[in-house]
């Protein structure tokens, strides 16, 4: 197999600190520049390779499932960059570009981008924001909850929640919970009043009684026209829910 590439072409590809790799017509690895072999070192297990020269030849689907190679090759506008995960456990950013030399076509440049570490970070950054947009706190009345939903309410958020709440819930020996709804500024999804039926009946089911509040104007509108139908107590404001918690477990509520 020959790679067709100049020595000059070579020399500049290696003298990157990208992961280059050169891909003929036939949809193989015909060339890897230094930095891409070091990549291939360190994944040549995944590979199943003793070195990472033995990666010439192979075809390129060895990146990603083989139903990606119409959309990437024959149907894609270069330059394409997608995003996939490698092993189960990368995050790589793949472009790929046309390699072109006096008009003649000479196969593809891939760049391979490991973004692991910055899509982990994105993670972490999205479960802290998750954990702080979505407080459980204790209240004033014994084995009672307040969560005081903010932003804009969707299906993953209360997944989330579900989980936390459950074991707040158990933690707490919780008696009462109040979801308030007064932060909310958006709920579109049709499946958002089956969620938080779910989440309410989950509650209940620890023991817990569940009592909404704070339902702004448009969202009781949005929750009508999407048919959410819910038989749980509802006030007005927190105050009003947390009132009749203390009077039903019999406490004095004092001004």
């Amino acid at each position: 197999m020959t790679d067709q590439l100049d020595e000059s072409v070579k020399d500049t590809l290696n003298c990157l600190e990208e992961n280059i790799f050169f891909i003929d017509l036939d949809l193989r690895i015909a060339w890897v520049n230094n930095s891409g072999k070091r990549l291939l070192e360190t994944l040549k297990g995944h590979f199943r390779l003793h070195s990472a020269e033995e990666i010439i030849g192979t075809p390129i689907s060895t990146f990603y499932k083989a139903s990606y190679q119409k959309d990437m090759f024959l149907n894609g506008e270069f330059p394409i960059d997608v995003q996939l995960v490698l092993f189960r456990t990368y995050v790589t950013r793949l472009i790929l570009k046309e390699l072109i030399v006096k008009r003649q076509k000479l196969g593809y440049l891939l760049t391979w981008k490991d973004v692991t570490e910055r899509e982990q970070e994105k993670e972490r950054t999205k479960a802290m924001f998750d954990e702080l947009s979505t407080p459980i706190l204790q209240t004033i009345a014994e084995h009672t909850l307040l969560v005081p939903l903010i932003g804009e309410l969707t299906l993953e958020r209360l997944e989330t929640l579900t989980t936390k709440l459950l074991n707040e819930c158990l933690n707490n020996q919780a008696e009462y919970v109040i979801l308030d709804f007064s932060g909310v500024t958006t709920l579109k999804d049709a499946e958002l009043g089956q969620e938080i039926q779910k989440l309410t009946d989950s509650i209940e089911l620890m023991g817990a009684k569940v009592l909404y509040c704070g339902f702004p104007k448009d969202m009781v509108k949005n929750m009508v026209s999407l048919g959410v139908h819910t038989n749980q107590p509802t006030f007005v404001s927190f105050r009003n829910a947390i009132r009749y918690v203390v009077a039903e477990l019999g406490y004095r509520f004092e001004k």
